[in-house]
């Protein structure tokens, strides 16, 4: 029964250990940088641009439309007859005047009489304004459908589809510098999130090993008080010890779980995958060879910007030129129409905006827009040249801090061994062994602490030089 008990939890165990990943740094950069959300949409966006661009490539191909209407108006068109009624049945009677006394001087020679001619005259106008419409007769239905296919080739833009190209081509770049600056951002964060894993597995260790001597300190307290040799608050001083030791384990493994779960959220996996990583710090501070940061992707971002607004002055200034199309237009379906037109036209169609009052101000707020991305480049470069040197000096400093608290903590040994057996050889006491295993630990937190320091530093600065995964040569 005592066989099952205990083989069960330990199936259970070495099933967790085996299917529970080990991650390296790499790794989880790796994964990061296709999982991360913030990637994804810098992706997305550059996605975006590269489709665009793309279609910018066919700007300059002819413009094909179908162009189908259906109209009802209010009533039918009609011819206004009695507005040039007067003029009409005047004009006629005049004719007949003119027409008979043509003929007549034809036969005879002689012109007609005025007063021929007077009754002839009122004798059309009469016969005429009787048989005038007294209405407007309709020309057209209420309703028509036509439909046709018009094409629009630009010939000449002033450079407005070059520019156009351009930009689009810009802002795809951009978007690539801001995809590369996402991922840069994200593998210094996975730096910095390994780096305070594995400080906290060295701590666990050093803790583990920690309570472990004192829980020897306790059971030697223990025999020391059952032979009477210390008193009993010695022993308690003891038990507290080792209590305090296990609760700070407790909040290590507590820590270490919640650093965990930090670095599974930005990797992009889900919180109950199991990952373990067991890497502990990396003891050399080697300090590498130092270089220059023109890689950094924040500055090549802004450049980018610079490009899409000296781009944003050509295609303000090419407004100011003409644009020339061809054009043709086919009317496939126009039997309705009011007036019948031609089945298609061809021809040319020029557009020149001769006068914009904002036009000037328009090319004087691109041209600022490109002074404004040249400050921002220097304001950045000088940034970055200032985070290099400060990164730089606080990696040999760092580097000597750390190297000043091994040789502490190594010290601390010493001295807890030493105390140790001078306990043994009832010249110190059981609290004194405490104590100098509790100052022996400090130490060791100090020293790590520092080792943290000092990557910390190494990654921001690979992080500002524009090479965030160079830590991983430094890093497991």
């Amino acid at each position: 029964m005592n066989i099952k008990k205990t083989t069960l939890p330990l199936f259970l165990l070495l099933s967790a250990k085996i299917f529970c990943q080990q991650f390296s740094l790499q790794y989880c950069i790796e994964k990061a940088q296709k999982n991360n959300t913030i990637v994804k949409l810098a992706e997305q966006s550059l996605e975006t641009r590269q489709k665009l661009f793309k279609a910018t490539q066919n700007n300059g191909l002819p413009k094909l439309d179908l162009l189908a209407g259906y109209n009802y108006i209010g009533e039918p068109l009609r011819v206004n007859l009695q507005q040039v009624k007067d003029g009409i049945v005047e004009g006629s009677a005049n004719q007949a005047v003119y027409s008979a006394n043509t003929v007549y001087q034809q036969v005879t020679g002689n012109q007609l009489s005025q007063q021929v001619q007077d009754v002839i005259y009122q004798t059309s106008k009469d016969i005429i304004g009787a048989v005038y419409p007294d209405y407007n007769p309709e020309i057209t239905k209420q309703s028509y459908f036509l439909a046709g296919l018009v094409v629009r080739q630009p010939i000449y833009l002033g450079g407005k589809l070059k520019s156009s190209r351009k930009l689009s081509e810009e802002q795809m770049k951009s978007g690539e510098a801001n995809l590369q600056s996402s991922k840069d951002l994200t593998a210094y964060n996975i730096a910095l999130q390994y780096i305070q894993v594995m400080y906290l597995n060295s701590m666990i260790e050093k803790q583990k090993n920690s309570l472990e001597s004192l829980r020897k300190n306790e059971t030697y307290a223990g025999n020391l008080l059952k032979a009477e040799i210390i008193p009993p608050y010695q022993k308690n001083w003891a038990d507290i010890a080792r209590a305090h030791g296990e609760t700070n384990l407790k909040g290590l493994v507590m820590e270490k779980e919640n650093a965990l779960y930090i670095l599974k959220d930005m990797m992009g996996i889900s919180l109950d995958e199991p990952v373990e990583i067991n890497e502990k710090m990396n003891e050399s501070t080697e300090i590498p060879a130092f270089i220059s940061s023109e890689n950094n992707a924040d500055i090549k971002l802004l450049q980018s910007k610079k490009a899409e607004a000296e781009t944003g002055v050509d295609i303000t200034k090419s407004l100011s030129k003409p644009n020339l199309f061809a054009i043709g237009n086919v009317q496939f379906f126009r039997k309705d129409l009011p007036v019948i037109t031609p089945p298609w036209l061809i021809g040319l169609e020029l557009q020149w905006t001769l006068f914009d009052p904002e036009r000037r101000s328009k090319n004087l707020a691109s041209e600022s827009l490109v002074k404004q991305a040249d400050l921002l480049i220097e304001q950045k470069q000088k940034s970055v040249n200032l985070a290099t040197k400060i990164a730089e000096n606080k990696l040999v400093s760092l580097k000597e801090q750390s190297e000043t608290f091994d040789a502490s903590r190594k010290q601390a040994y010493n001295t807890t061994e030493m105390v140790r057996k001078r306990m043994e050889n009832s010249l110190s006491s059981v609290k004194d062994v405490n104590d100098a295993l509790q100052l022996q630990y400090e130490t060791e937190k100090l020293y790590y602490t520092s080792l943290v320091a000092y990557q910390t530093a190494l990654a921001t600065y690979f992080y500002i030089t524009g090479n965030p995964e160079n830590i991983t040569n430094y890093i497991p």
